[in-house]
């Protein structure tokens, strides 16, 4: 039998949150997992590319961007990028269809609904679903080019050709940080190409960091950037 403080806690969360009942449940790769959601309370609910929707995990919460959702059904999808022990890859480690979580979302987290110019996104294995959010709204996104600083290269394309993100590019993390000269190279060659291409830089935080410093430096004048740093190491909730 539940205790009675659980009891009153899941009262509280029903009240506070949705509920989520998982779906299907698909391993991508090693460290990549989609698992897609459904729930009564997601009917007729708005969800904007770049939204956010924060998990309940035994051990702390986890925020992701719905790559995937309809409103009719009432249903989201989200990518799970397993590294570390926290709490979504414990989770991750023995979910099965009809798992229920509590979540609190889809809210604003990245403002791209309104952005009608051409998106040239930097980000991570964090940032990938923001990319297939755009895919969704742009129908397409062939106006869109993608610039990912990934651990595992090859992991990470064959989770890209799976999403069916095209105009991606890849470069592999190094230590010292110097693929970031590359990353910056590729995302200037994308503003030079159209004047009013807007960036947008998510992931993670030193990366944004370095990135807007080297701009800043330039000469070439680069659009407004749009900024959401997902996380940092040692540091929770950068949402």
């Amino acid at each position: 039998m539940a205790s009675f403080g659980k009891t009153i806690s899941d009262s509280l969360k029903r009240l506070l949150f949705r509920e989520l009942t998982v779906a299907r449940v698909v391993g991508l790769s090693e460290h990549f997992m989609r698992v897609d959601f459904v729930a009564e309370g997601l009917r007729g609910v708005r969800c904007s590319p770049g939204d956010k929707v924060q998990i309940a995990f035994d051990g702390g919460p986890r925020t992701y961007t719905p790559f995937a959702f309809d409103s009719v059904r009432g249903a989201l999808s989200v990518l799970l990028y397993l590294h570390g022990d926290g709490p979504s890859a414990r989770w991750a480690k023995g979910v099965r269809e009809g798992a229920r979580v509590f979540a609190f979302g889809p809210r604003s987290s990245l403002a791209l609904a309104a952005e009608a110019a051409p998106i040239a996104l930097f980000g991570d294995e964090t940032s990938f679903a923001v990319g297939r959010a755009l895919l969704e709204a742009r129908a397409g996104a062939g106006d869109c080019s993608f610039v990912f600083e990934v651990t595992h290269a090859s992991e990470a394309q064959r989770v890209l050709d799976t999403l069916g993100l095209p105009n991606a590019w890849i470069v592999e993390r190094q230590a010292d940080e110097s693929h970031l000269v590359d990353v910056q190279a590729r995302l200037r060659a994308a503003v030079e190409q159209n004047a009013e291409t807007r960036l947008v830089l998510s992931g993670k935080a030193a990366s944004i960091q370095a990135l807007r410093k080297g701009f800043k430096a330039e000469s070439v004048a680069h659009a407004g950037q749009l900024v959401k740093a997902y996380w940092s190491p040692g540091k929770r909730g950068l949402d």
